[in-house]
């Protein structure tokens, strides 16, 4: 219980300091909005060309840019610090984190709590809100028991892609052109159908890099798609089990990450 308040502490503390600076803080969710709209148009520009994009329709669409808006803003609510963990270790500050009694992970995940992310929340539930309206989604008891474990499982692949990107900055120090390409650049990736790239490509964002089990299999599940442009089926199943099952992997990896550590000497 101890445990729990001082870690509430530092969130608050976070929050607060966030939240010092009200302009740069509303400029920010602003900027964040922007550049979402500005997504969500060049979609509208392709789709008003060519009507749909490998048989997916605009509130399909609109269900893909869902499922991916949600986790992204929850991923960056909680994992936000992990972008900048490299600075951590290049000035030292992770060597006070390690001298006190509590999780490193616990104090390096809670020191920069996002509250700007309702940016991210507020696009994703407009985007639910759109596409259940165009697409006519039917939202049975199954699909609304199966909606939180889907986007918690995609908060688990991300926030698991961003801890092993943290942990190779424990043998390289610097780890900021892996952070843009596998956190920032890769999700344009899945912003389309996953269907419209080629099979190697496709393979390589399920099993290797598995970030199509975010949103493009599991909206198959809520569309009711038939399924004929995935890889298999059952692959719309995965997302809960692919997200525990690569969040342990990055836990090990943040383990082996923290035993393997020497001090900056800063």
């Amino acid at each position: 219980m101890e445990t729990i308040k001082i870690y509430l502490a530092i969130i608050t503390t976070s929050i607060r300091a966030r939240m010092e600076y009200k302009t740069s803080f509303l400029f920010y969710i602003f900027a964040i909005l922007v550049f979402y709209l500005g997504q969500i148009g060049l979609l509208l520009v392709v789709l008003n060309r060519f009507h749909k994009i490998q048989g997916w329709s605009l509130g399909e669409m609109a269900f893909l840019y869902t499922l991916l808006a949600l986790a992204h803003g929850v991923t960056n609510l909680i994992f936000s610090q992990l972008i900048h963990f490299d600075q951590m270790i290049i000035t030292g500050e992770f060597d006070r984190i390690l001298v006190r009694p509590l999780s490193p992970l616990g104090q390096v995940i809670f020191s920069r709590f996002e509250i700007s992310t309702v940016a991210h929340l507020i696009m994703g539930f407009v985007a639910l809100w759109f596409s259940t309206h165009i697409s006519g989604i039917e939202w049975t008891f199954k699909k609304i028991a199966l909606f939180p474990l889907i986007v918690i499982g995609g908060v688990l692949i991300a926030g698991a892609i961003r801890l092993m990107v943290s942990a190779v900055a424990f043998w390289t120090l610097r780890n900021r052109s892996l952070v843009h390409t596998a956190v920032f650049s890769s999700r344009e990736f899945i912003v389309y159908p996953v269907s419209i790239y080629n099979t190697g490509v496709q393979f390589f964002l399920t099993f290797v890099f598995p970030i199509a089990f975010i949103n493009f299999y599991p909206a198959h599940l809520f569309l009711d798609r038939s399924g004929d442009d995935l890889l298999h089926p059952a692959l719309q199943m995965g997302t809960p089990i692919v997200g525990i099952t690569l969040f342990v992997i990055s836990l090990l990896a943040w383990k082996s990450g923290v035993n393997h550590y020497q001090s900056s000497g800063s």
